[in-house]
């Protein structure tokens, strides 16, 4: 006789349930842990390869060799002004959807639908007359001008902080092609210097002056190391950097250039002081009527057969000073070419290091250096340095 199971209680249904439901929590936990810890030991291993590789680009303990053209791409990469920058830069130029960004104003705005706004018949008749036409259509003309207002507001603003970004950008590289001249400088110096033979019978005073100017050299190069630190963000041990052609002009057998020629010479600068100008002088502006400026503008192209000559934006005490600070340093980047050619040619004359000769070397050195300082000023201006 086969026997009866005893029927199942409900407590002993929840009892059973509430079991099954402790071991699967365990379960899940104990899962959840272990993925969690095996996440935590994959990224550890991820940045610890990227530790290891940054101690390695910034060489604590070797030379790094870096040709100039390299030098110029490791930058961009990491330095963080440049960077910062760029990013500035490219954020600025992207596209703003402009229909997204002033639909909801839009709607609160006008009494036609929001697709009647778009209708080519439509615009077209009140374009035609604004002045007119605008008003029975939009019923709040303050609150879309003032929309209208802000959106170019905005464009200036994004153009303000590209050619600020841009303006930066243009000063780092700079700043490296002045580190890689003077870095040369300073090598060729120390070792033409040391290799340079010495009178016969060296008097301790020559020999005390060479030591002396090499010490000078070598403080000067530690200095220069440090910017080069900062520069690149990275602790170098040391660094040589290897011209090849990606180096910027030296003008050394440039004559008298066209200053006049205003597309060439400091339109970066010019255009960073324009556009902030213009960015300021918009934003202090009583915007007009939607459709009201565009269309006096074209009209007036069309009857009058010329467009309106803009405004002066700068000062002339601005656009003097841009002038003079370009000729300025034009022409004593030439003086210090001319005064180093002199003492290259000077100096060729001595087959020994004696104190006269040392000193020729050392004004010499002093005017290759004022050379660079002034020729970087040029460099900002000079458009062909940046195509």
């Amino acid at each position: 006789m086969r026997k009866t199971r005893p029927p199942v209680s409900y407590e002993w249904v929840v009892k059973r349930l509430s079991i099954g439901s402790a071991i699967v929590a365990l379960s899940i936990s104990g899962c959840v842990h272990q993925r969690v810890a095996e996440s935590v030991a994959e990224a550890t291993v991820a940045e610890g390869r990227r530790y290891a590789e940054e101690v390695e680009a910034q060489s604590p303990f070797e030379t790094v060799e870096i040709r100039w053209s390299e030098a110029e791409t490791l930058m961009e990469e990491r330095n963080p002004a440049f960077v910062d920058a760029r990013r500035t830069r490219d954020k600025a130029l992207e596209e703003k959807p402009l229909v997204g960004e002033i639909t909801e104003e839009v709607k609160d705005a006008v009494t036609l639908s929001f697709d009647d706004i778009f209708d080519t018949s439509s615009l077209l008749k009140s374009l035609s007359a604004p002045a007119t036409q605008l008003p029975k259509q939009f019923a709040s003309i303050s609150k879309l001008k003032d929309l209208s207002h802000g959106i170019q507001q905005s464009a200036w603003e994004d153009a303000a902080k590209s050619v600020n970004a841009e303006m930066v950008m243009r000063r780092e590289k700079v700043r490296l092609h002045r580190l890689l001249r003077t870095g040369e400088l300073i090598d060729q110096e120390l070792r033409q210097t040391g290799e340079a033979p010495a009178s016969p019978g060296t008097d301790p005073e020559l020999g005390a002056a060479i030591d002396d100017w090499q010490n000078q050299l070598q403080q000067k190069r530690e200095a220069w190391i440090e910017q080069v630190r900062e520069l690149f963000d990275a602790e170098y041990h040391d660094v040589r950097f290897i011209r090849d052609r990606s180096a910027l002009p030296t003008y050394r057998k440039s004559g008298n250039p066209d200053l006049t020629e205003w597309q060439r010479w400091c339109r970066l600068c010019r255009s960073h002081e324009v556009v902030s100008a213009l960015g300021k002088a918009h934003e202090s502006s009583k915007p007009a009527v939607p459709g009201t400026e565009l269309v006096t503008g074209t009209l007036g192209e069309m009857f009058l057969g010329e467009s309106k000559e803009p405004e002066s934006v700068r000062s002339i005490g601005s656009v003097r000073k841009e002038v003079r600070s370009l000729i300025q340093n034009w022409r004593e980047m030439k003086e210090a070419q001319q005064e180093a050619a002199r003492l290259e040619k000077a100096a060729r004359k001595r087959d020994r290091l004696d104190l006269a000769a040392l000193d020729t070397r050392r004004k010499l050195f002093q005017c290759r250096l004022e050379e660079i300082e002034h020729a970087s000023v040029v460099w900002m201006m000079d458009e062909n340095c940046w195509q």
